[in-house]
């Protein structure tokens, strides 16, 4: 078994990584409020905050000196000074989380001698703050005109909140209208030929884009910042229109897994 962290595999050091535990629902919490009168609580909402990933490691080597090589070079793949990166799991191939190392590691002597050869055990911990797996590769939807179009989200086991994107020729007179499922919204114009209008509901970023240049924020031009779902295995309507012109309009479902 194995885990990636950034650029750094643990097969590249010849670690035994075994994951102790795969989380689901990591860092659920529910937030309730006293019902006078009664014994009872009553649901205010469910709160996920970070989840973490427990890996029993253990380091081996021909000599002490190549084991303690092994672990400095570990150690330095996992300094939090490095801040979060990306960490892929072998149990979940496709994905990845967010995560930094957050407990300190107490090395312990399994065997010790030029006989048995030289393994130090111990564990190695990450909190991934978002609480959510991503898709390395995630799913989208492209098209080179406006309409109405019914998309199926298929990866992952949470409710997503997607990206959409048009370009085209849009006077500032003139709007977009973007529906997904029952969230309609009209974003006013100008939009130019070499811009794109990027709606993330997912970062609650909105705006338009030249290049990897943000021109200029759309949200004053919104009509509302009401906020899409995709449910996976479930369909959902897509539809893009415009009194300009649109000359491309795709969706990006943002997956997620818990």
């Amino acid at each position: 078994m194995s885990f990636t962290f950034g650029n750094f595999n643990s097969d590249s050091l010849g670690l035994i990584a075994t994951l102790r535990t795969y989380p689901s629902l990591g860092g659920l919490g529910l937030e309730t409020l006293e019902a006078p009168g009664t014994d009872g609580l009553i649901l205010a909402g469910a709160t996920r905050s970070s989840t973490q990933f427990e890996f029993d490691v253990i380091i081996r080597g021909s000599s002490p000196e190549e084991v303690a090589a092994h672990r400095d070079g570990l150690i330095l793949a996992l300094d939090p000074a490095r801040g979060e990166r990306r960490l892929g799991v072998d149990a979940a191939p496709d994905w990845y989380w967010t995560a930094i190392a957050s407990v300190g590691i107490d090395w312990e002597r399994l065997t010790w001698d030029h006989g048995l050869g030289f393994q130090l055990r111990g564990d190695v911990v990450f909190d991934a703050l978002s609480g959510y797996g991503r898709l390395v590769e995630d799913e989208s939807w492209s098209y080179t005109s406006a309409g109405t179009r019914n998309i199926t989200r298929r990866e992952g086991n949470a409710r997503s909140f997607p990206t959409v994107e048009v370009r085209g020729t849009i006077a500032a007179n003139e709007h977009v209208t973007v529906e997904v499922g029952d969230v309609s919204v009209q974003v006013s114009g100008p939009l130019s030929s070499g811009q794109v209008l990027r709606l993330d509901w997912d970062t609650f970023d909105f705006g338009r884009w030249s290049g990897n240049r943000k021109v200029a924020s759309s949200v004053r031009s919104m009509s509302t910042l009401d906020r899409p779902v995709l449910w996976p295995n479930e369909e959902t309507r897509f539809r893009v229109a415009a009194t300009g012109t649109v000359s491309a309009a795709a969706l990006f479902a943002n997956s997620r897994r818990q």
